[in-house]
Parts: structure tokens; C-alpha cells; sequence
């Protein structure tokens, strides 16, 4: 098995490394990039071999000159392997190998090559191959076994891309194989079939098993199938490398981060998020091609919106790093016009959605200038508070590191409206054992509010259990102003509706009138969609 990666990406090597090795895999290879991660490579003592690519250290925008030219050094590597003689298990390193895969691929000997795939629904309900034609959608080159016979296709493949630098390594790979395909070959009944003119046998990975970004973190396809996932691929998402990462740790599937993560300094806040009949509420009208079809889904995401943005202010003023909700749509996204799912997709409505469909998780990472735009503000994902790591970087000096780490206790604030039938308890209640509870009127103000917070600021987590008048405002005009500028960089877009331009931009500020959107938009009365600019 081999990856390859440059400086940039090093935490992703060092996840799939992590991830490799609890799979029981040993023979794996790195190929460094650039000389500095050949550097950290080797001194961590992974098996590493330099690539000499000359290529930068920074990450790599999807489709720029830079992204193009690591493709090629991909297929360089594929030949290069083959001519040697080796079969070559070749994978993306955004990728989390959660189970062995060489045991399935020896179930198909005759396969020369076996490849994922951007298929979006299973074409059988078994474990095995997908079937050809019907999973006739992009081979997706992120995964890959070429066996030593394939060797010619990827001495092809190299060669294309040395004639056009513009050419896209994926798109060269399907255009190849898929010249005079025979269907019904002598090994069709283990669903691989001939390509690259009748002399290869090719299969498609189960989408399933060997997952993308969407099947396994949107539709959770192998949940349904009740199938173990080999790999996850993060393709199909919205905030780059930032994003990629945060999906692994929403799923609990990033092995790297330090004790400090999930225990930031200043503690945690999280809250319960109040949806209501909302999600059920959701699903799009009439053919969704319309942006009233969607009515449902927007009032749903701003529903969450708000309280996201009560959160966030919370968070800010008391300095902790707030946990995010597990976030829910009515409708899918894409990068063009559809129907509330993505044409051939087995996605069902409504759906737990990731967090970059929502938000834009890379500027929520960004170091913006304070004087512009506020204090920073941390994150974590929606999972982080059941994940085993968080619970074992709380436990307290002294406690046997063998054992399984007691469960972090919240202290619980409780939002109450006075005159509707509940009383505010007293701070320092005790609702149950090892948890502390205080409760605030609605609506408070960021001096009062901080007043009423007093009993548990060195608590480690604060629970809300209601966060949508859990914020009343800030004390300073000033502080107001830099905040909702900083909001206007943390949202992200829906798309897409048959319209020019058909996206629709989310806002945090959505129910605030009147308010000035990222855009200039001045918004005097409700919000409504609006596509564009």
C-alpha cells in the first residue's frame, strides 16, 4: 500500500499511518513530496522513499497547476511500481483505512485493476463488486490496485498526461479504460469486466466499503446496508483540507490530535439544540426545482443558525471553545442544479448533515484581525464530547491511565422565561450526582449574563439546555459590530437552484433586522432567499 503527501499534509499521513497500522497492514509505503516531510517521516520511523517532486509545501487547490502536477507524480509512481514488477495498493492520503482490504482483493485474482468510485448508490446489495454498466459513473483514483499486468495502462496513462498539462489525471484514467469495454467477458460473473480495448479486467470497489465523502458522511450508506466500511475517502465536500479533517473528527476518525484539543484552554461550552417538528418539516415541495421548494430546509438550517450564532457570542464572551451541534438539512448540496439530492444518489431526506454543508469551516479557522473582527472563537466537532480521547484528556493527575476515564460531568444551565409556568433555580443546584446546575433568565445581556455564569467559570464544560434566548447582546456597540463581522465570514452557501447564479448564501445575522449582509444586502424586513451574487 502506498500514499504520498507533501509538508502540508503531514497530520493526514501521520492519521492514515495510525490508521494502517490498527488495520494490521505492514506493508505500507510513504512517498515524500518534499524533502522536509521525508525529514519528519523518517524520524518518526515510517516507512518513507523520497519522490523529488519540487513541488511546494503548501496545500494544493483543487484544479490549480499545482494540484495537476501531484497527479502526475501519482501516475509516475503507479509505472514506476509496475515496471518494477509490484502490484501496488495506491491510496489518497485523505483516506482512513478502518479494515484490511488485501484479503477481499485476492477474492478477484483476475482483476488487473480494481478502482472506487464517485457512484452514489449501491448496484447490488451484497459486498461484492459493483456491476458494470450500472455503476458507469467517474472511477475515482483516490483508491486503487493496479497489478503488474496493468502496467501498459499506466504507461498510457503517463504518457497522456505528459501530452496536455491541462488534462485532469481522473478524467485521462476513465477515458482509457473505458475504450471498448466488454461487459460480457469470462469473469463477469465476479462482476469485473474487460477495458483498455478488451486486454484488462477491471472492477468497481463497493461505494459502500470503499466510500466516498458521500456515501459514508451523507448518506451513512454502509449504516443501512449493515456492512464494516475497508475505507473512507473524503471526497464531496465543501471546506478544503480544513474540512476534510473536520469530517474525520466528526466521525471520530482522526487519531492525531494532542490532549490539549479536547481540552482547550478556558473549558467547553455546548448546547442542545431546540429543532422542534422542524426537521420533519423540512423535506422540499413540489419538483424542487423552484427556490420556494425549499422553504422547509431553510427555515430548518436557520432555525440552527440562530442558535449557533447565540453560542458563538456566548463563547466569545467567556473565552471556552464551543462544541458544535450535529447539524440537520432538508436538502442535499452540490456544485449544480438538482433536486434536493444529487442526480443518482441514494441519499434520504432529511439527513444529519456535515458541517461544511453549512458552514465555512475554513474561515472559522482563519486568524482574522481581532480589531476588525472580534476575539477568536475555537470549535470542536458535534462528536467530540462522546469521543474516548476527550474523556481520557480529563482525567485528573493521578488517576491509573489503565482504567477507562470517568465521564466528564457538565454543569447544566438551564434558560427559563419567568411569568410562563418555570422558576429560575438557585445557582449551585445539584441536578444529578457529580453535576452542578445553574439557571438564567432569557434574554440577559452580556453583563448580566456573565454575573449569572460567575458559579461556574472553572467548570470544564457547560451544557445549555436551550440556546435560543439563551443571549440578550453585548454591553458594547463596538464589540456588537466586530462580532457580526466576524459571523459574516463563518457562513456558507446552499446550492444550487436552475438559476444564474442558482446558490444561496446562509446568514448568521438572518433574523436580525435590520442588518447588512457579507454582501452589502441591506435586509429591512424577513429573511427570504435570495440566489446570488
Amino acid at each position: 500500500m502506498v500514499t504520498w503527501a507533501n509538508l502540508h499534509y503531514l497530520d493526514f499521513v501521520l492519521n492514515w499511518v495510525d490508521h494502517v497500522r490498527a488495520c494490521g497492514i505492514k506493508a505500507f509505503l510513504v512517498g515524500a513530496m518534499d524533502d522536509r516531510i521525508l525529514q519528519e517521516l523518517v524520524k518518526r520511523r515510517i516507512s518513507t522513499f523520497a519522490m523529488h517532486s519540487g513541488l511546494s509545501e503548501d496545500d494544493f487547490g483543487w484544479g490549480s497547476p499545482t494540484f495537476h502536477k501531484m497527479g502526475r507524480e501519482k501516475i509516475h509512481l503507479i509505472e514506476t511500481f509496475t515496471d518494477m514488477g509490484f502490484d501496488i495498493l495506491v491510496s489518497d492520503v485523505d483516506t482512513v483505512w478502518l479494515k484490511d482490504p488485501l484479503p477481499y482483493m485476492a477474492k478477484y485474482p483476475e482483476a488487473d485493476i480494481l478502482t472506487s468510485s464517485d457512484h452514489l448508490r449501491n448496484t447490488t446489495g451484497d459486498d461484492g463488486l459493483e456491476i458494470w454498466p450500472d455503476s458507469a459513473s467517474a472511477a475515482n483514483i483516490g483508491i486503487m490496485l493496479f497489478r503488474k499486468g496493468a502496467g501498459k495502462l499506466a504507461k498510457a496513462w503517463n504518457k497522456a498526461l505528459a501530452e496536455d498539462e491541462q488534462v485532469w489525471d481522473q478524467n485521462a484514467f476513465n477515458d482509457l479504460f473505458r475504450q471498448h469495454i466488454e461487459v460480457n467477458s469470462p469473469s463477469a460473473k465476479l462482476r469485473t469486466f474487460m477495458g483498455y480495448d478488451g486486454t484488462l479486467a477491471i472492477g468497481i470497489l463497493p461505494v459502500a466499503l470503499f466510500a466516498s465523502g458521500h456515501t459514508f458522511f451523507v448518506q451513512r450508506l454502509h449504516e443501512r446496508m449493515g456492512l464494516q466500511v475497508y475505507c473512507v475517502h473524503a471526497t464531496f465536500q465543501y471546506s478544503g483540507t480544513t474540512g476534510k479533517r473536520h469530517r474525520m473528527r466528526e466521525r471520530m476518525l482522526w487519531s492525531v490530535d494532542p490532549p490539549k484539543y479536547y481540552n482547550p484552554p478556558g473549558g467547553l461550552l455546548a448546547f442542545e439544540a431546540q429543532l422542534g417538528n422542524l426537521v420533519n418539516e423540512s423535506v422540499i415541495t413540489g419538483d424542487g426545482m423552484k427556490l420556494e421548494d425549499y422553504r422547509g430546509h431553510f427555515n430548518l438550517v436557520n432555525a440552527q443558525l440562530t442558535q449557533i450564532r447565540n453560542a458563538l457570542a456566548v463563547a466569545s464572551m467567556l473565552g471556552r471553545t464551543l462544541v458544535l451541534p450535529d447539524l440537520w438539512c432538508g436538502a442535499d448540496r452540490w456544485w449544480a442544479p438538482h433536486q434536493g439530492t444529487i442526480p443518482g444518489s441514494a441519499l434520504l431526506l432529511p439527513f444529519r448533515c456535515p458541517a461544511d454543508h453549512v458552514l465555512d469551516l475554513g474561515r472559522m479557522s482563519a486568524e482574522l484581525p481581532p480589531g476588525q473582527y472580534g476575539p477568536g472563537i475555537g470549535y470542536r466537532e458535534y462528536s467530540l464530547l462522546d469521543n474516548p480521547r476527550f474523556h481520557a484528556a480529563h482525567v485528573q493527575p493521578g488517576g491509573n491511565p489503565k482504567l477507562a476515564p470517568p465521564r466528564l460531568a457538565p454543569a447544566i444551565v438551564q434558560v427559563c422565561e419567568p411569568g410562563k409556568g418555570r422558576s429560575c433555580r438557585q445557582p449551585g443546584k445539584l441536578v444529578l450526582p457529580g453535576e452542578v446546575s445553574v439557571s438564567i433568565e432569557a434574554g440577559l445581556k452580556e453583563k448580566e449574563l456573565l454575573e449569572a455564569l460567575q458559579p461556574l467559570k472553572d467548570e470544564r464544560l457547560l451544557m445549555f439546555t436551550d440556546m435560543r434566548q439563551a443571549f440578550g447582546g453585548f454591553s458594547s456597540p463596538r464589540d456588537a459590530e466586530r462580532f457580526e463581522e466576524r459571523l459574516k465570514e463563518y457562513s456558507s452557501l446552499w446550492c444550487c437552484v436552475d438559476a444564474h447564479p442558482g446558490h444561496v448564501w446562509y446568514d448568521l445575522m438572518w433574523d436580525v433586522v435590520p442588518h447588512t449582509d457579507r454582501h452589502g444586502r441591506q435586509q429591512t424586513g424577513p429573511w427570504k432567499p435570495i440566489t446570488g451574487p
